[in-house]
């Protein structure tokens, strides 16, 4: 008969010797530990306490207690954990921290006990319990997937994150990142005169110049005056050394094309008066100073194979300013964990071609890419992908140009990357390809007119769906309104969509994904070639609840490892069979062309809202109509 000595026991084991840690089962060596735990007794009180598990991880103590039945993980679920019995012996969690109260409350040297609860399908529920003012306080923390958090190597960064409040290494990077950024906003400007897209130019022509190797080329920058010796001629020379280095030795026709683009774009830093002029307060041309500011703090966080859009950032900052780029022309760069989210649904594998219709800075194509190598078997693999499998379309040259140096810059150079108009690539163009997944976010509210109703976002994603070969995977981010589609021509379109493909499901986001932006997206998952069957369910996910908050004067970042177990929640739904299943998280529904494609519209809450919910909705819904107005989409509240 299976017990928690032969399942979950041997589960925990498992993961603790993962760890290169030793440990002790049922007791301790420590003196201090041992005469704790006297008394300890889950059953009555009296006899010795006997911990599942006691260990030690860069002098932080942990008590492990677990249970085979998945039921018996913690109670009460809310609210203060009990620590009376039967609790503390029916229920891992309160079993711990029975445990590591007794161990704080009756030691010198043990202030504070990390306790773990473990059930037995592997719901793992840490708890911090510690002495504060002379008072014994527990702080339940946010579950985990293994216990790899509390190897030596990661548990100082898992502690400061969710016992001290303190910020991740990679968010840490991020916010370093983003200082920068604003610090060059404000230099490109001051000292080089530049405005909107031209400072993500010179950015990119930059990093590109630094990446060739055969001189020291910071050094070699002098401010000299004359033709052919100038800073920007040095820089310009360098980016095509490094170019011609990286050329491929087959195809080259579409490589020196795109070389072609990247110097026209690049060649006004030869003769631009105020980026080759000595500044007296710099002691250097701007050039110089902005090569080195990007040697020092930028370059080597392209080497750490991070997810994170850098380029797109740093275009995204030079531009919101300007009233003549950005959001205006349905500039919305995706964040990070949206792009890594998305590979996932689709399940991004190393053998996929991949395609990002309108790829903007690249995101969509480095997260894809990072997934694909990281799963890779071979180094011959991992240059096929780089090589062959990363395809992007952009219509915007300066965007193209931040793209082709993004993918570069993360060393590969040589994706299909095209300076097109994805609405002039044909059905049977894009097929021979064989592309069997798409990631796009389409220009945000181009159809603001008639004329321009072509440009909508569900025009994008028909256009993109014909693109894939049978059985592909399109999944797109959108605003809710798109899902809405109550127009004549978006009910054509949505109904033209589901005659020849598939709907698979619908998940709505948090409303400040786009911090900032004013945009309530969600994401939506399709299936090529495939007609929608009539009586097919779909499945409408809410997951505004992701984690990630907003925090004044730094914007959305997530909430400690919050997001992670919302994320794997959100995927194991996805993963599973959910059939006829409606509440506030999914909602499975037969779909039509007239209906709307998102959770609100198929869940229905019978419970009646309090004033302070009412006021809410009613403050989102204004909210939306009057983002919805401002965008060109007001005939979504005509009759």
């Amino acid at each position: 008969m299976m017990n928690e000595k032969t399942v979950t026991d041997q589960y925990v084991r498992r993961e603790i010797e993962n760890l290169g840690i030793s440990y002790e089962e049922q007791t301790s060596s420590n003196p201090e530990i041992r005469k704790a735990l006297k008394g300890a007794s889950k059953q009555n009180g009296k006899g010795i306490g006997k911990p599942e598990f006691i260990f030690t991880s860069n002098e932080h103590l942990i008590i492990i207690e677990d249970k085979l039945d998945s039921g018996k993980l913690i109670a009460p679920e809310k609210g203060a954990i009990d620590l009376k019995y039967p609790a503390i012996n029916l229920f891992a969690v309160n079993g711990a921290v029975h445990y590591a109260r007794h161990i704080v409350e009756k030691t010198v040297l043990y202030d504070e006990v990390i306790a773990i609860g473990i059930s037995g399908n592997k719901e793992i529920q840490p708890v911090f319990v510690y002495r504060e003012d002379n008072e014994i306080k527990i702080k339940k923390l946010n579950k985990v997937h293994n216990l790899s958090d509390f190897h030596p190597d990661s548990i100082e960064e898992w502690y400061g994150v969710n016992i001290l409040g303190e910020f991740t290494k990679e968010q840490k990077e991020i916010f370093e990142l983003q200082d920068v950024a604003s610090e060059l906003h404000e230099d490109l400007r001051n000292y080089g005169s530049l405005e909107g897209e031209n400072k993500a130019t010179v950015v990119s022509a930059l990093l590109l110049a630094l990446q060739d190797d055969t001189q020291d080329l910071c050094k070699s920058l002098q401010g000299r005056t004359g033709i052919e010796s100038r800073d920007g001629d040095l820089i310009f020379n360098a980016i095509n050394r490094y170019l011609q280095k990286v050329r491929p030795s087959i195809n080259t026709e579409p490589w020196d094309e795109k070389i072609k683009i990247l110097q026209n774009k690049f060649s006004f830093i030869k003769t631009n008066p105020y980026l080759n002029t000595p500044n007296n307060y710099l002691r250097c041309t701007p050039l110089k100073y902005f090569l080195l500011k990007l040697n020092d703090k930028v370059v080597n966080h392209f080497d750490k194979n991070t997810e994170f859009d850098i380029l797109g950032h740093f275009y995204g900052e030079f531009v919101k300013y300007g009233g003549s780029d950005g959001n205006p022309l349905g500039i919305v760069l995706t964040p990070r964990h949206i792009t890594s989210l998305m590979t996932e649904l689709i399940d991004i594998r190393p053998e996929d071609k991949v395609l990002d219709p309108a790829c903007g800075s690249g995101a969509f194509l480095i997260s894809a890419m990072n997934r694909m190598l990281k799963k890779a078997s071979s180094e011959e693999q991992k240059q096929n992908i780089k090589q062959n499998q990363l395809f992007g379309i952009e219509l915007q040259e300066k965007l193209f140009t931040v793209a082709t140096t993004n993918m570069i810059l993360r060393g590969d150079g040589k994706s299909n990357l095209q300076l097109a108009d994805m609405f002039t690539k044909t059905e049977e163009e894009m097929q021979k390809k064989q592309i069997n997944k798409i990631l796009f976010n389409p220009p945000y509210s181009q159809a603001k007119t008639k004329e321009l109703s072509h440009l909508s976002e569900l025009s994008f994603i028909h256009h993109a769906l014909d693109m894939l070969v049978y059985g592909g995977k399109l999944a797109v981010i959108i605003p809710q309104s798109t899902m809405v589609g109550k127009t004549k021509k978006d009910k054509a379109l949505k109904k033209e969509i589901l005659e020849k493909h598939t709907l698979d499901y619908v998940i709505t986001l948090n409303k400040n994904t786009f911090y900032g932006v004013g945009v309530n997206p969600c994401i939506a998952i399709f299936t090529a070639g495939k007609p929608h069957f009539k009586q097919k369910k779909v499945r409408f996910f809410n997951f505004e609840d992701d984690g990630y908050v907003v925090r004044k004067h730094i914007g959305l970042i997530p909430d400690g490892v919050l997001p992670e177990e919302k994320r794997k929640y959100l995927l194991d739904n996805i993963n599973g069979d959910v059939y006829d299943i409606q509440n506030e998280f999914v909602v499975s529904s037969i779909v039509t062309a007239e209906d709307e494609w998102l959770h609100s519209y198929f869940y229905f809450n019978n419970e009646i809202p309090n004033e302070e919910v009412f006021e809410q909705v009613v403050a989102d819904y204004l909210l939306f109509k009057l983002d919805m107005k401002l965008h060109g989409r007001g005939d979504m509240f005509e009759d």
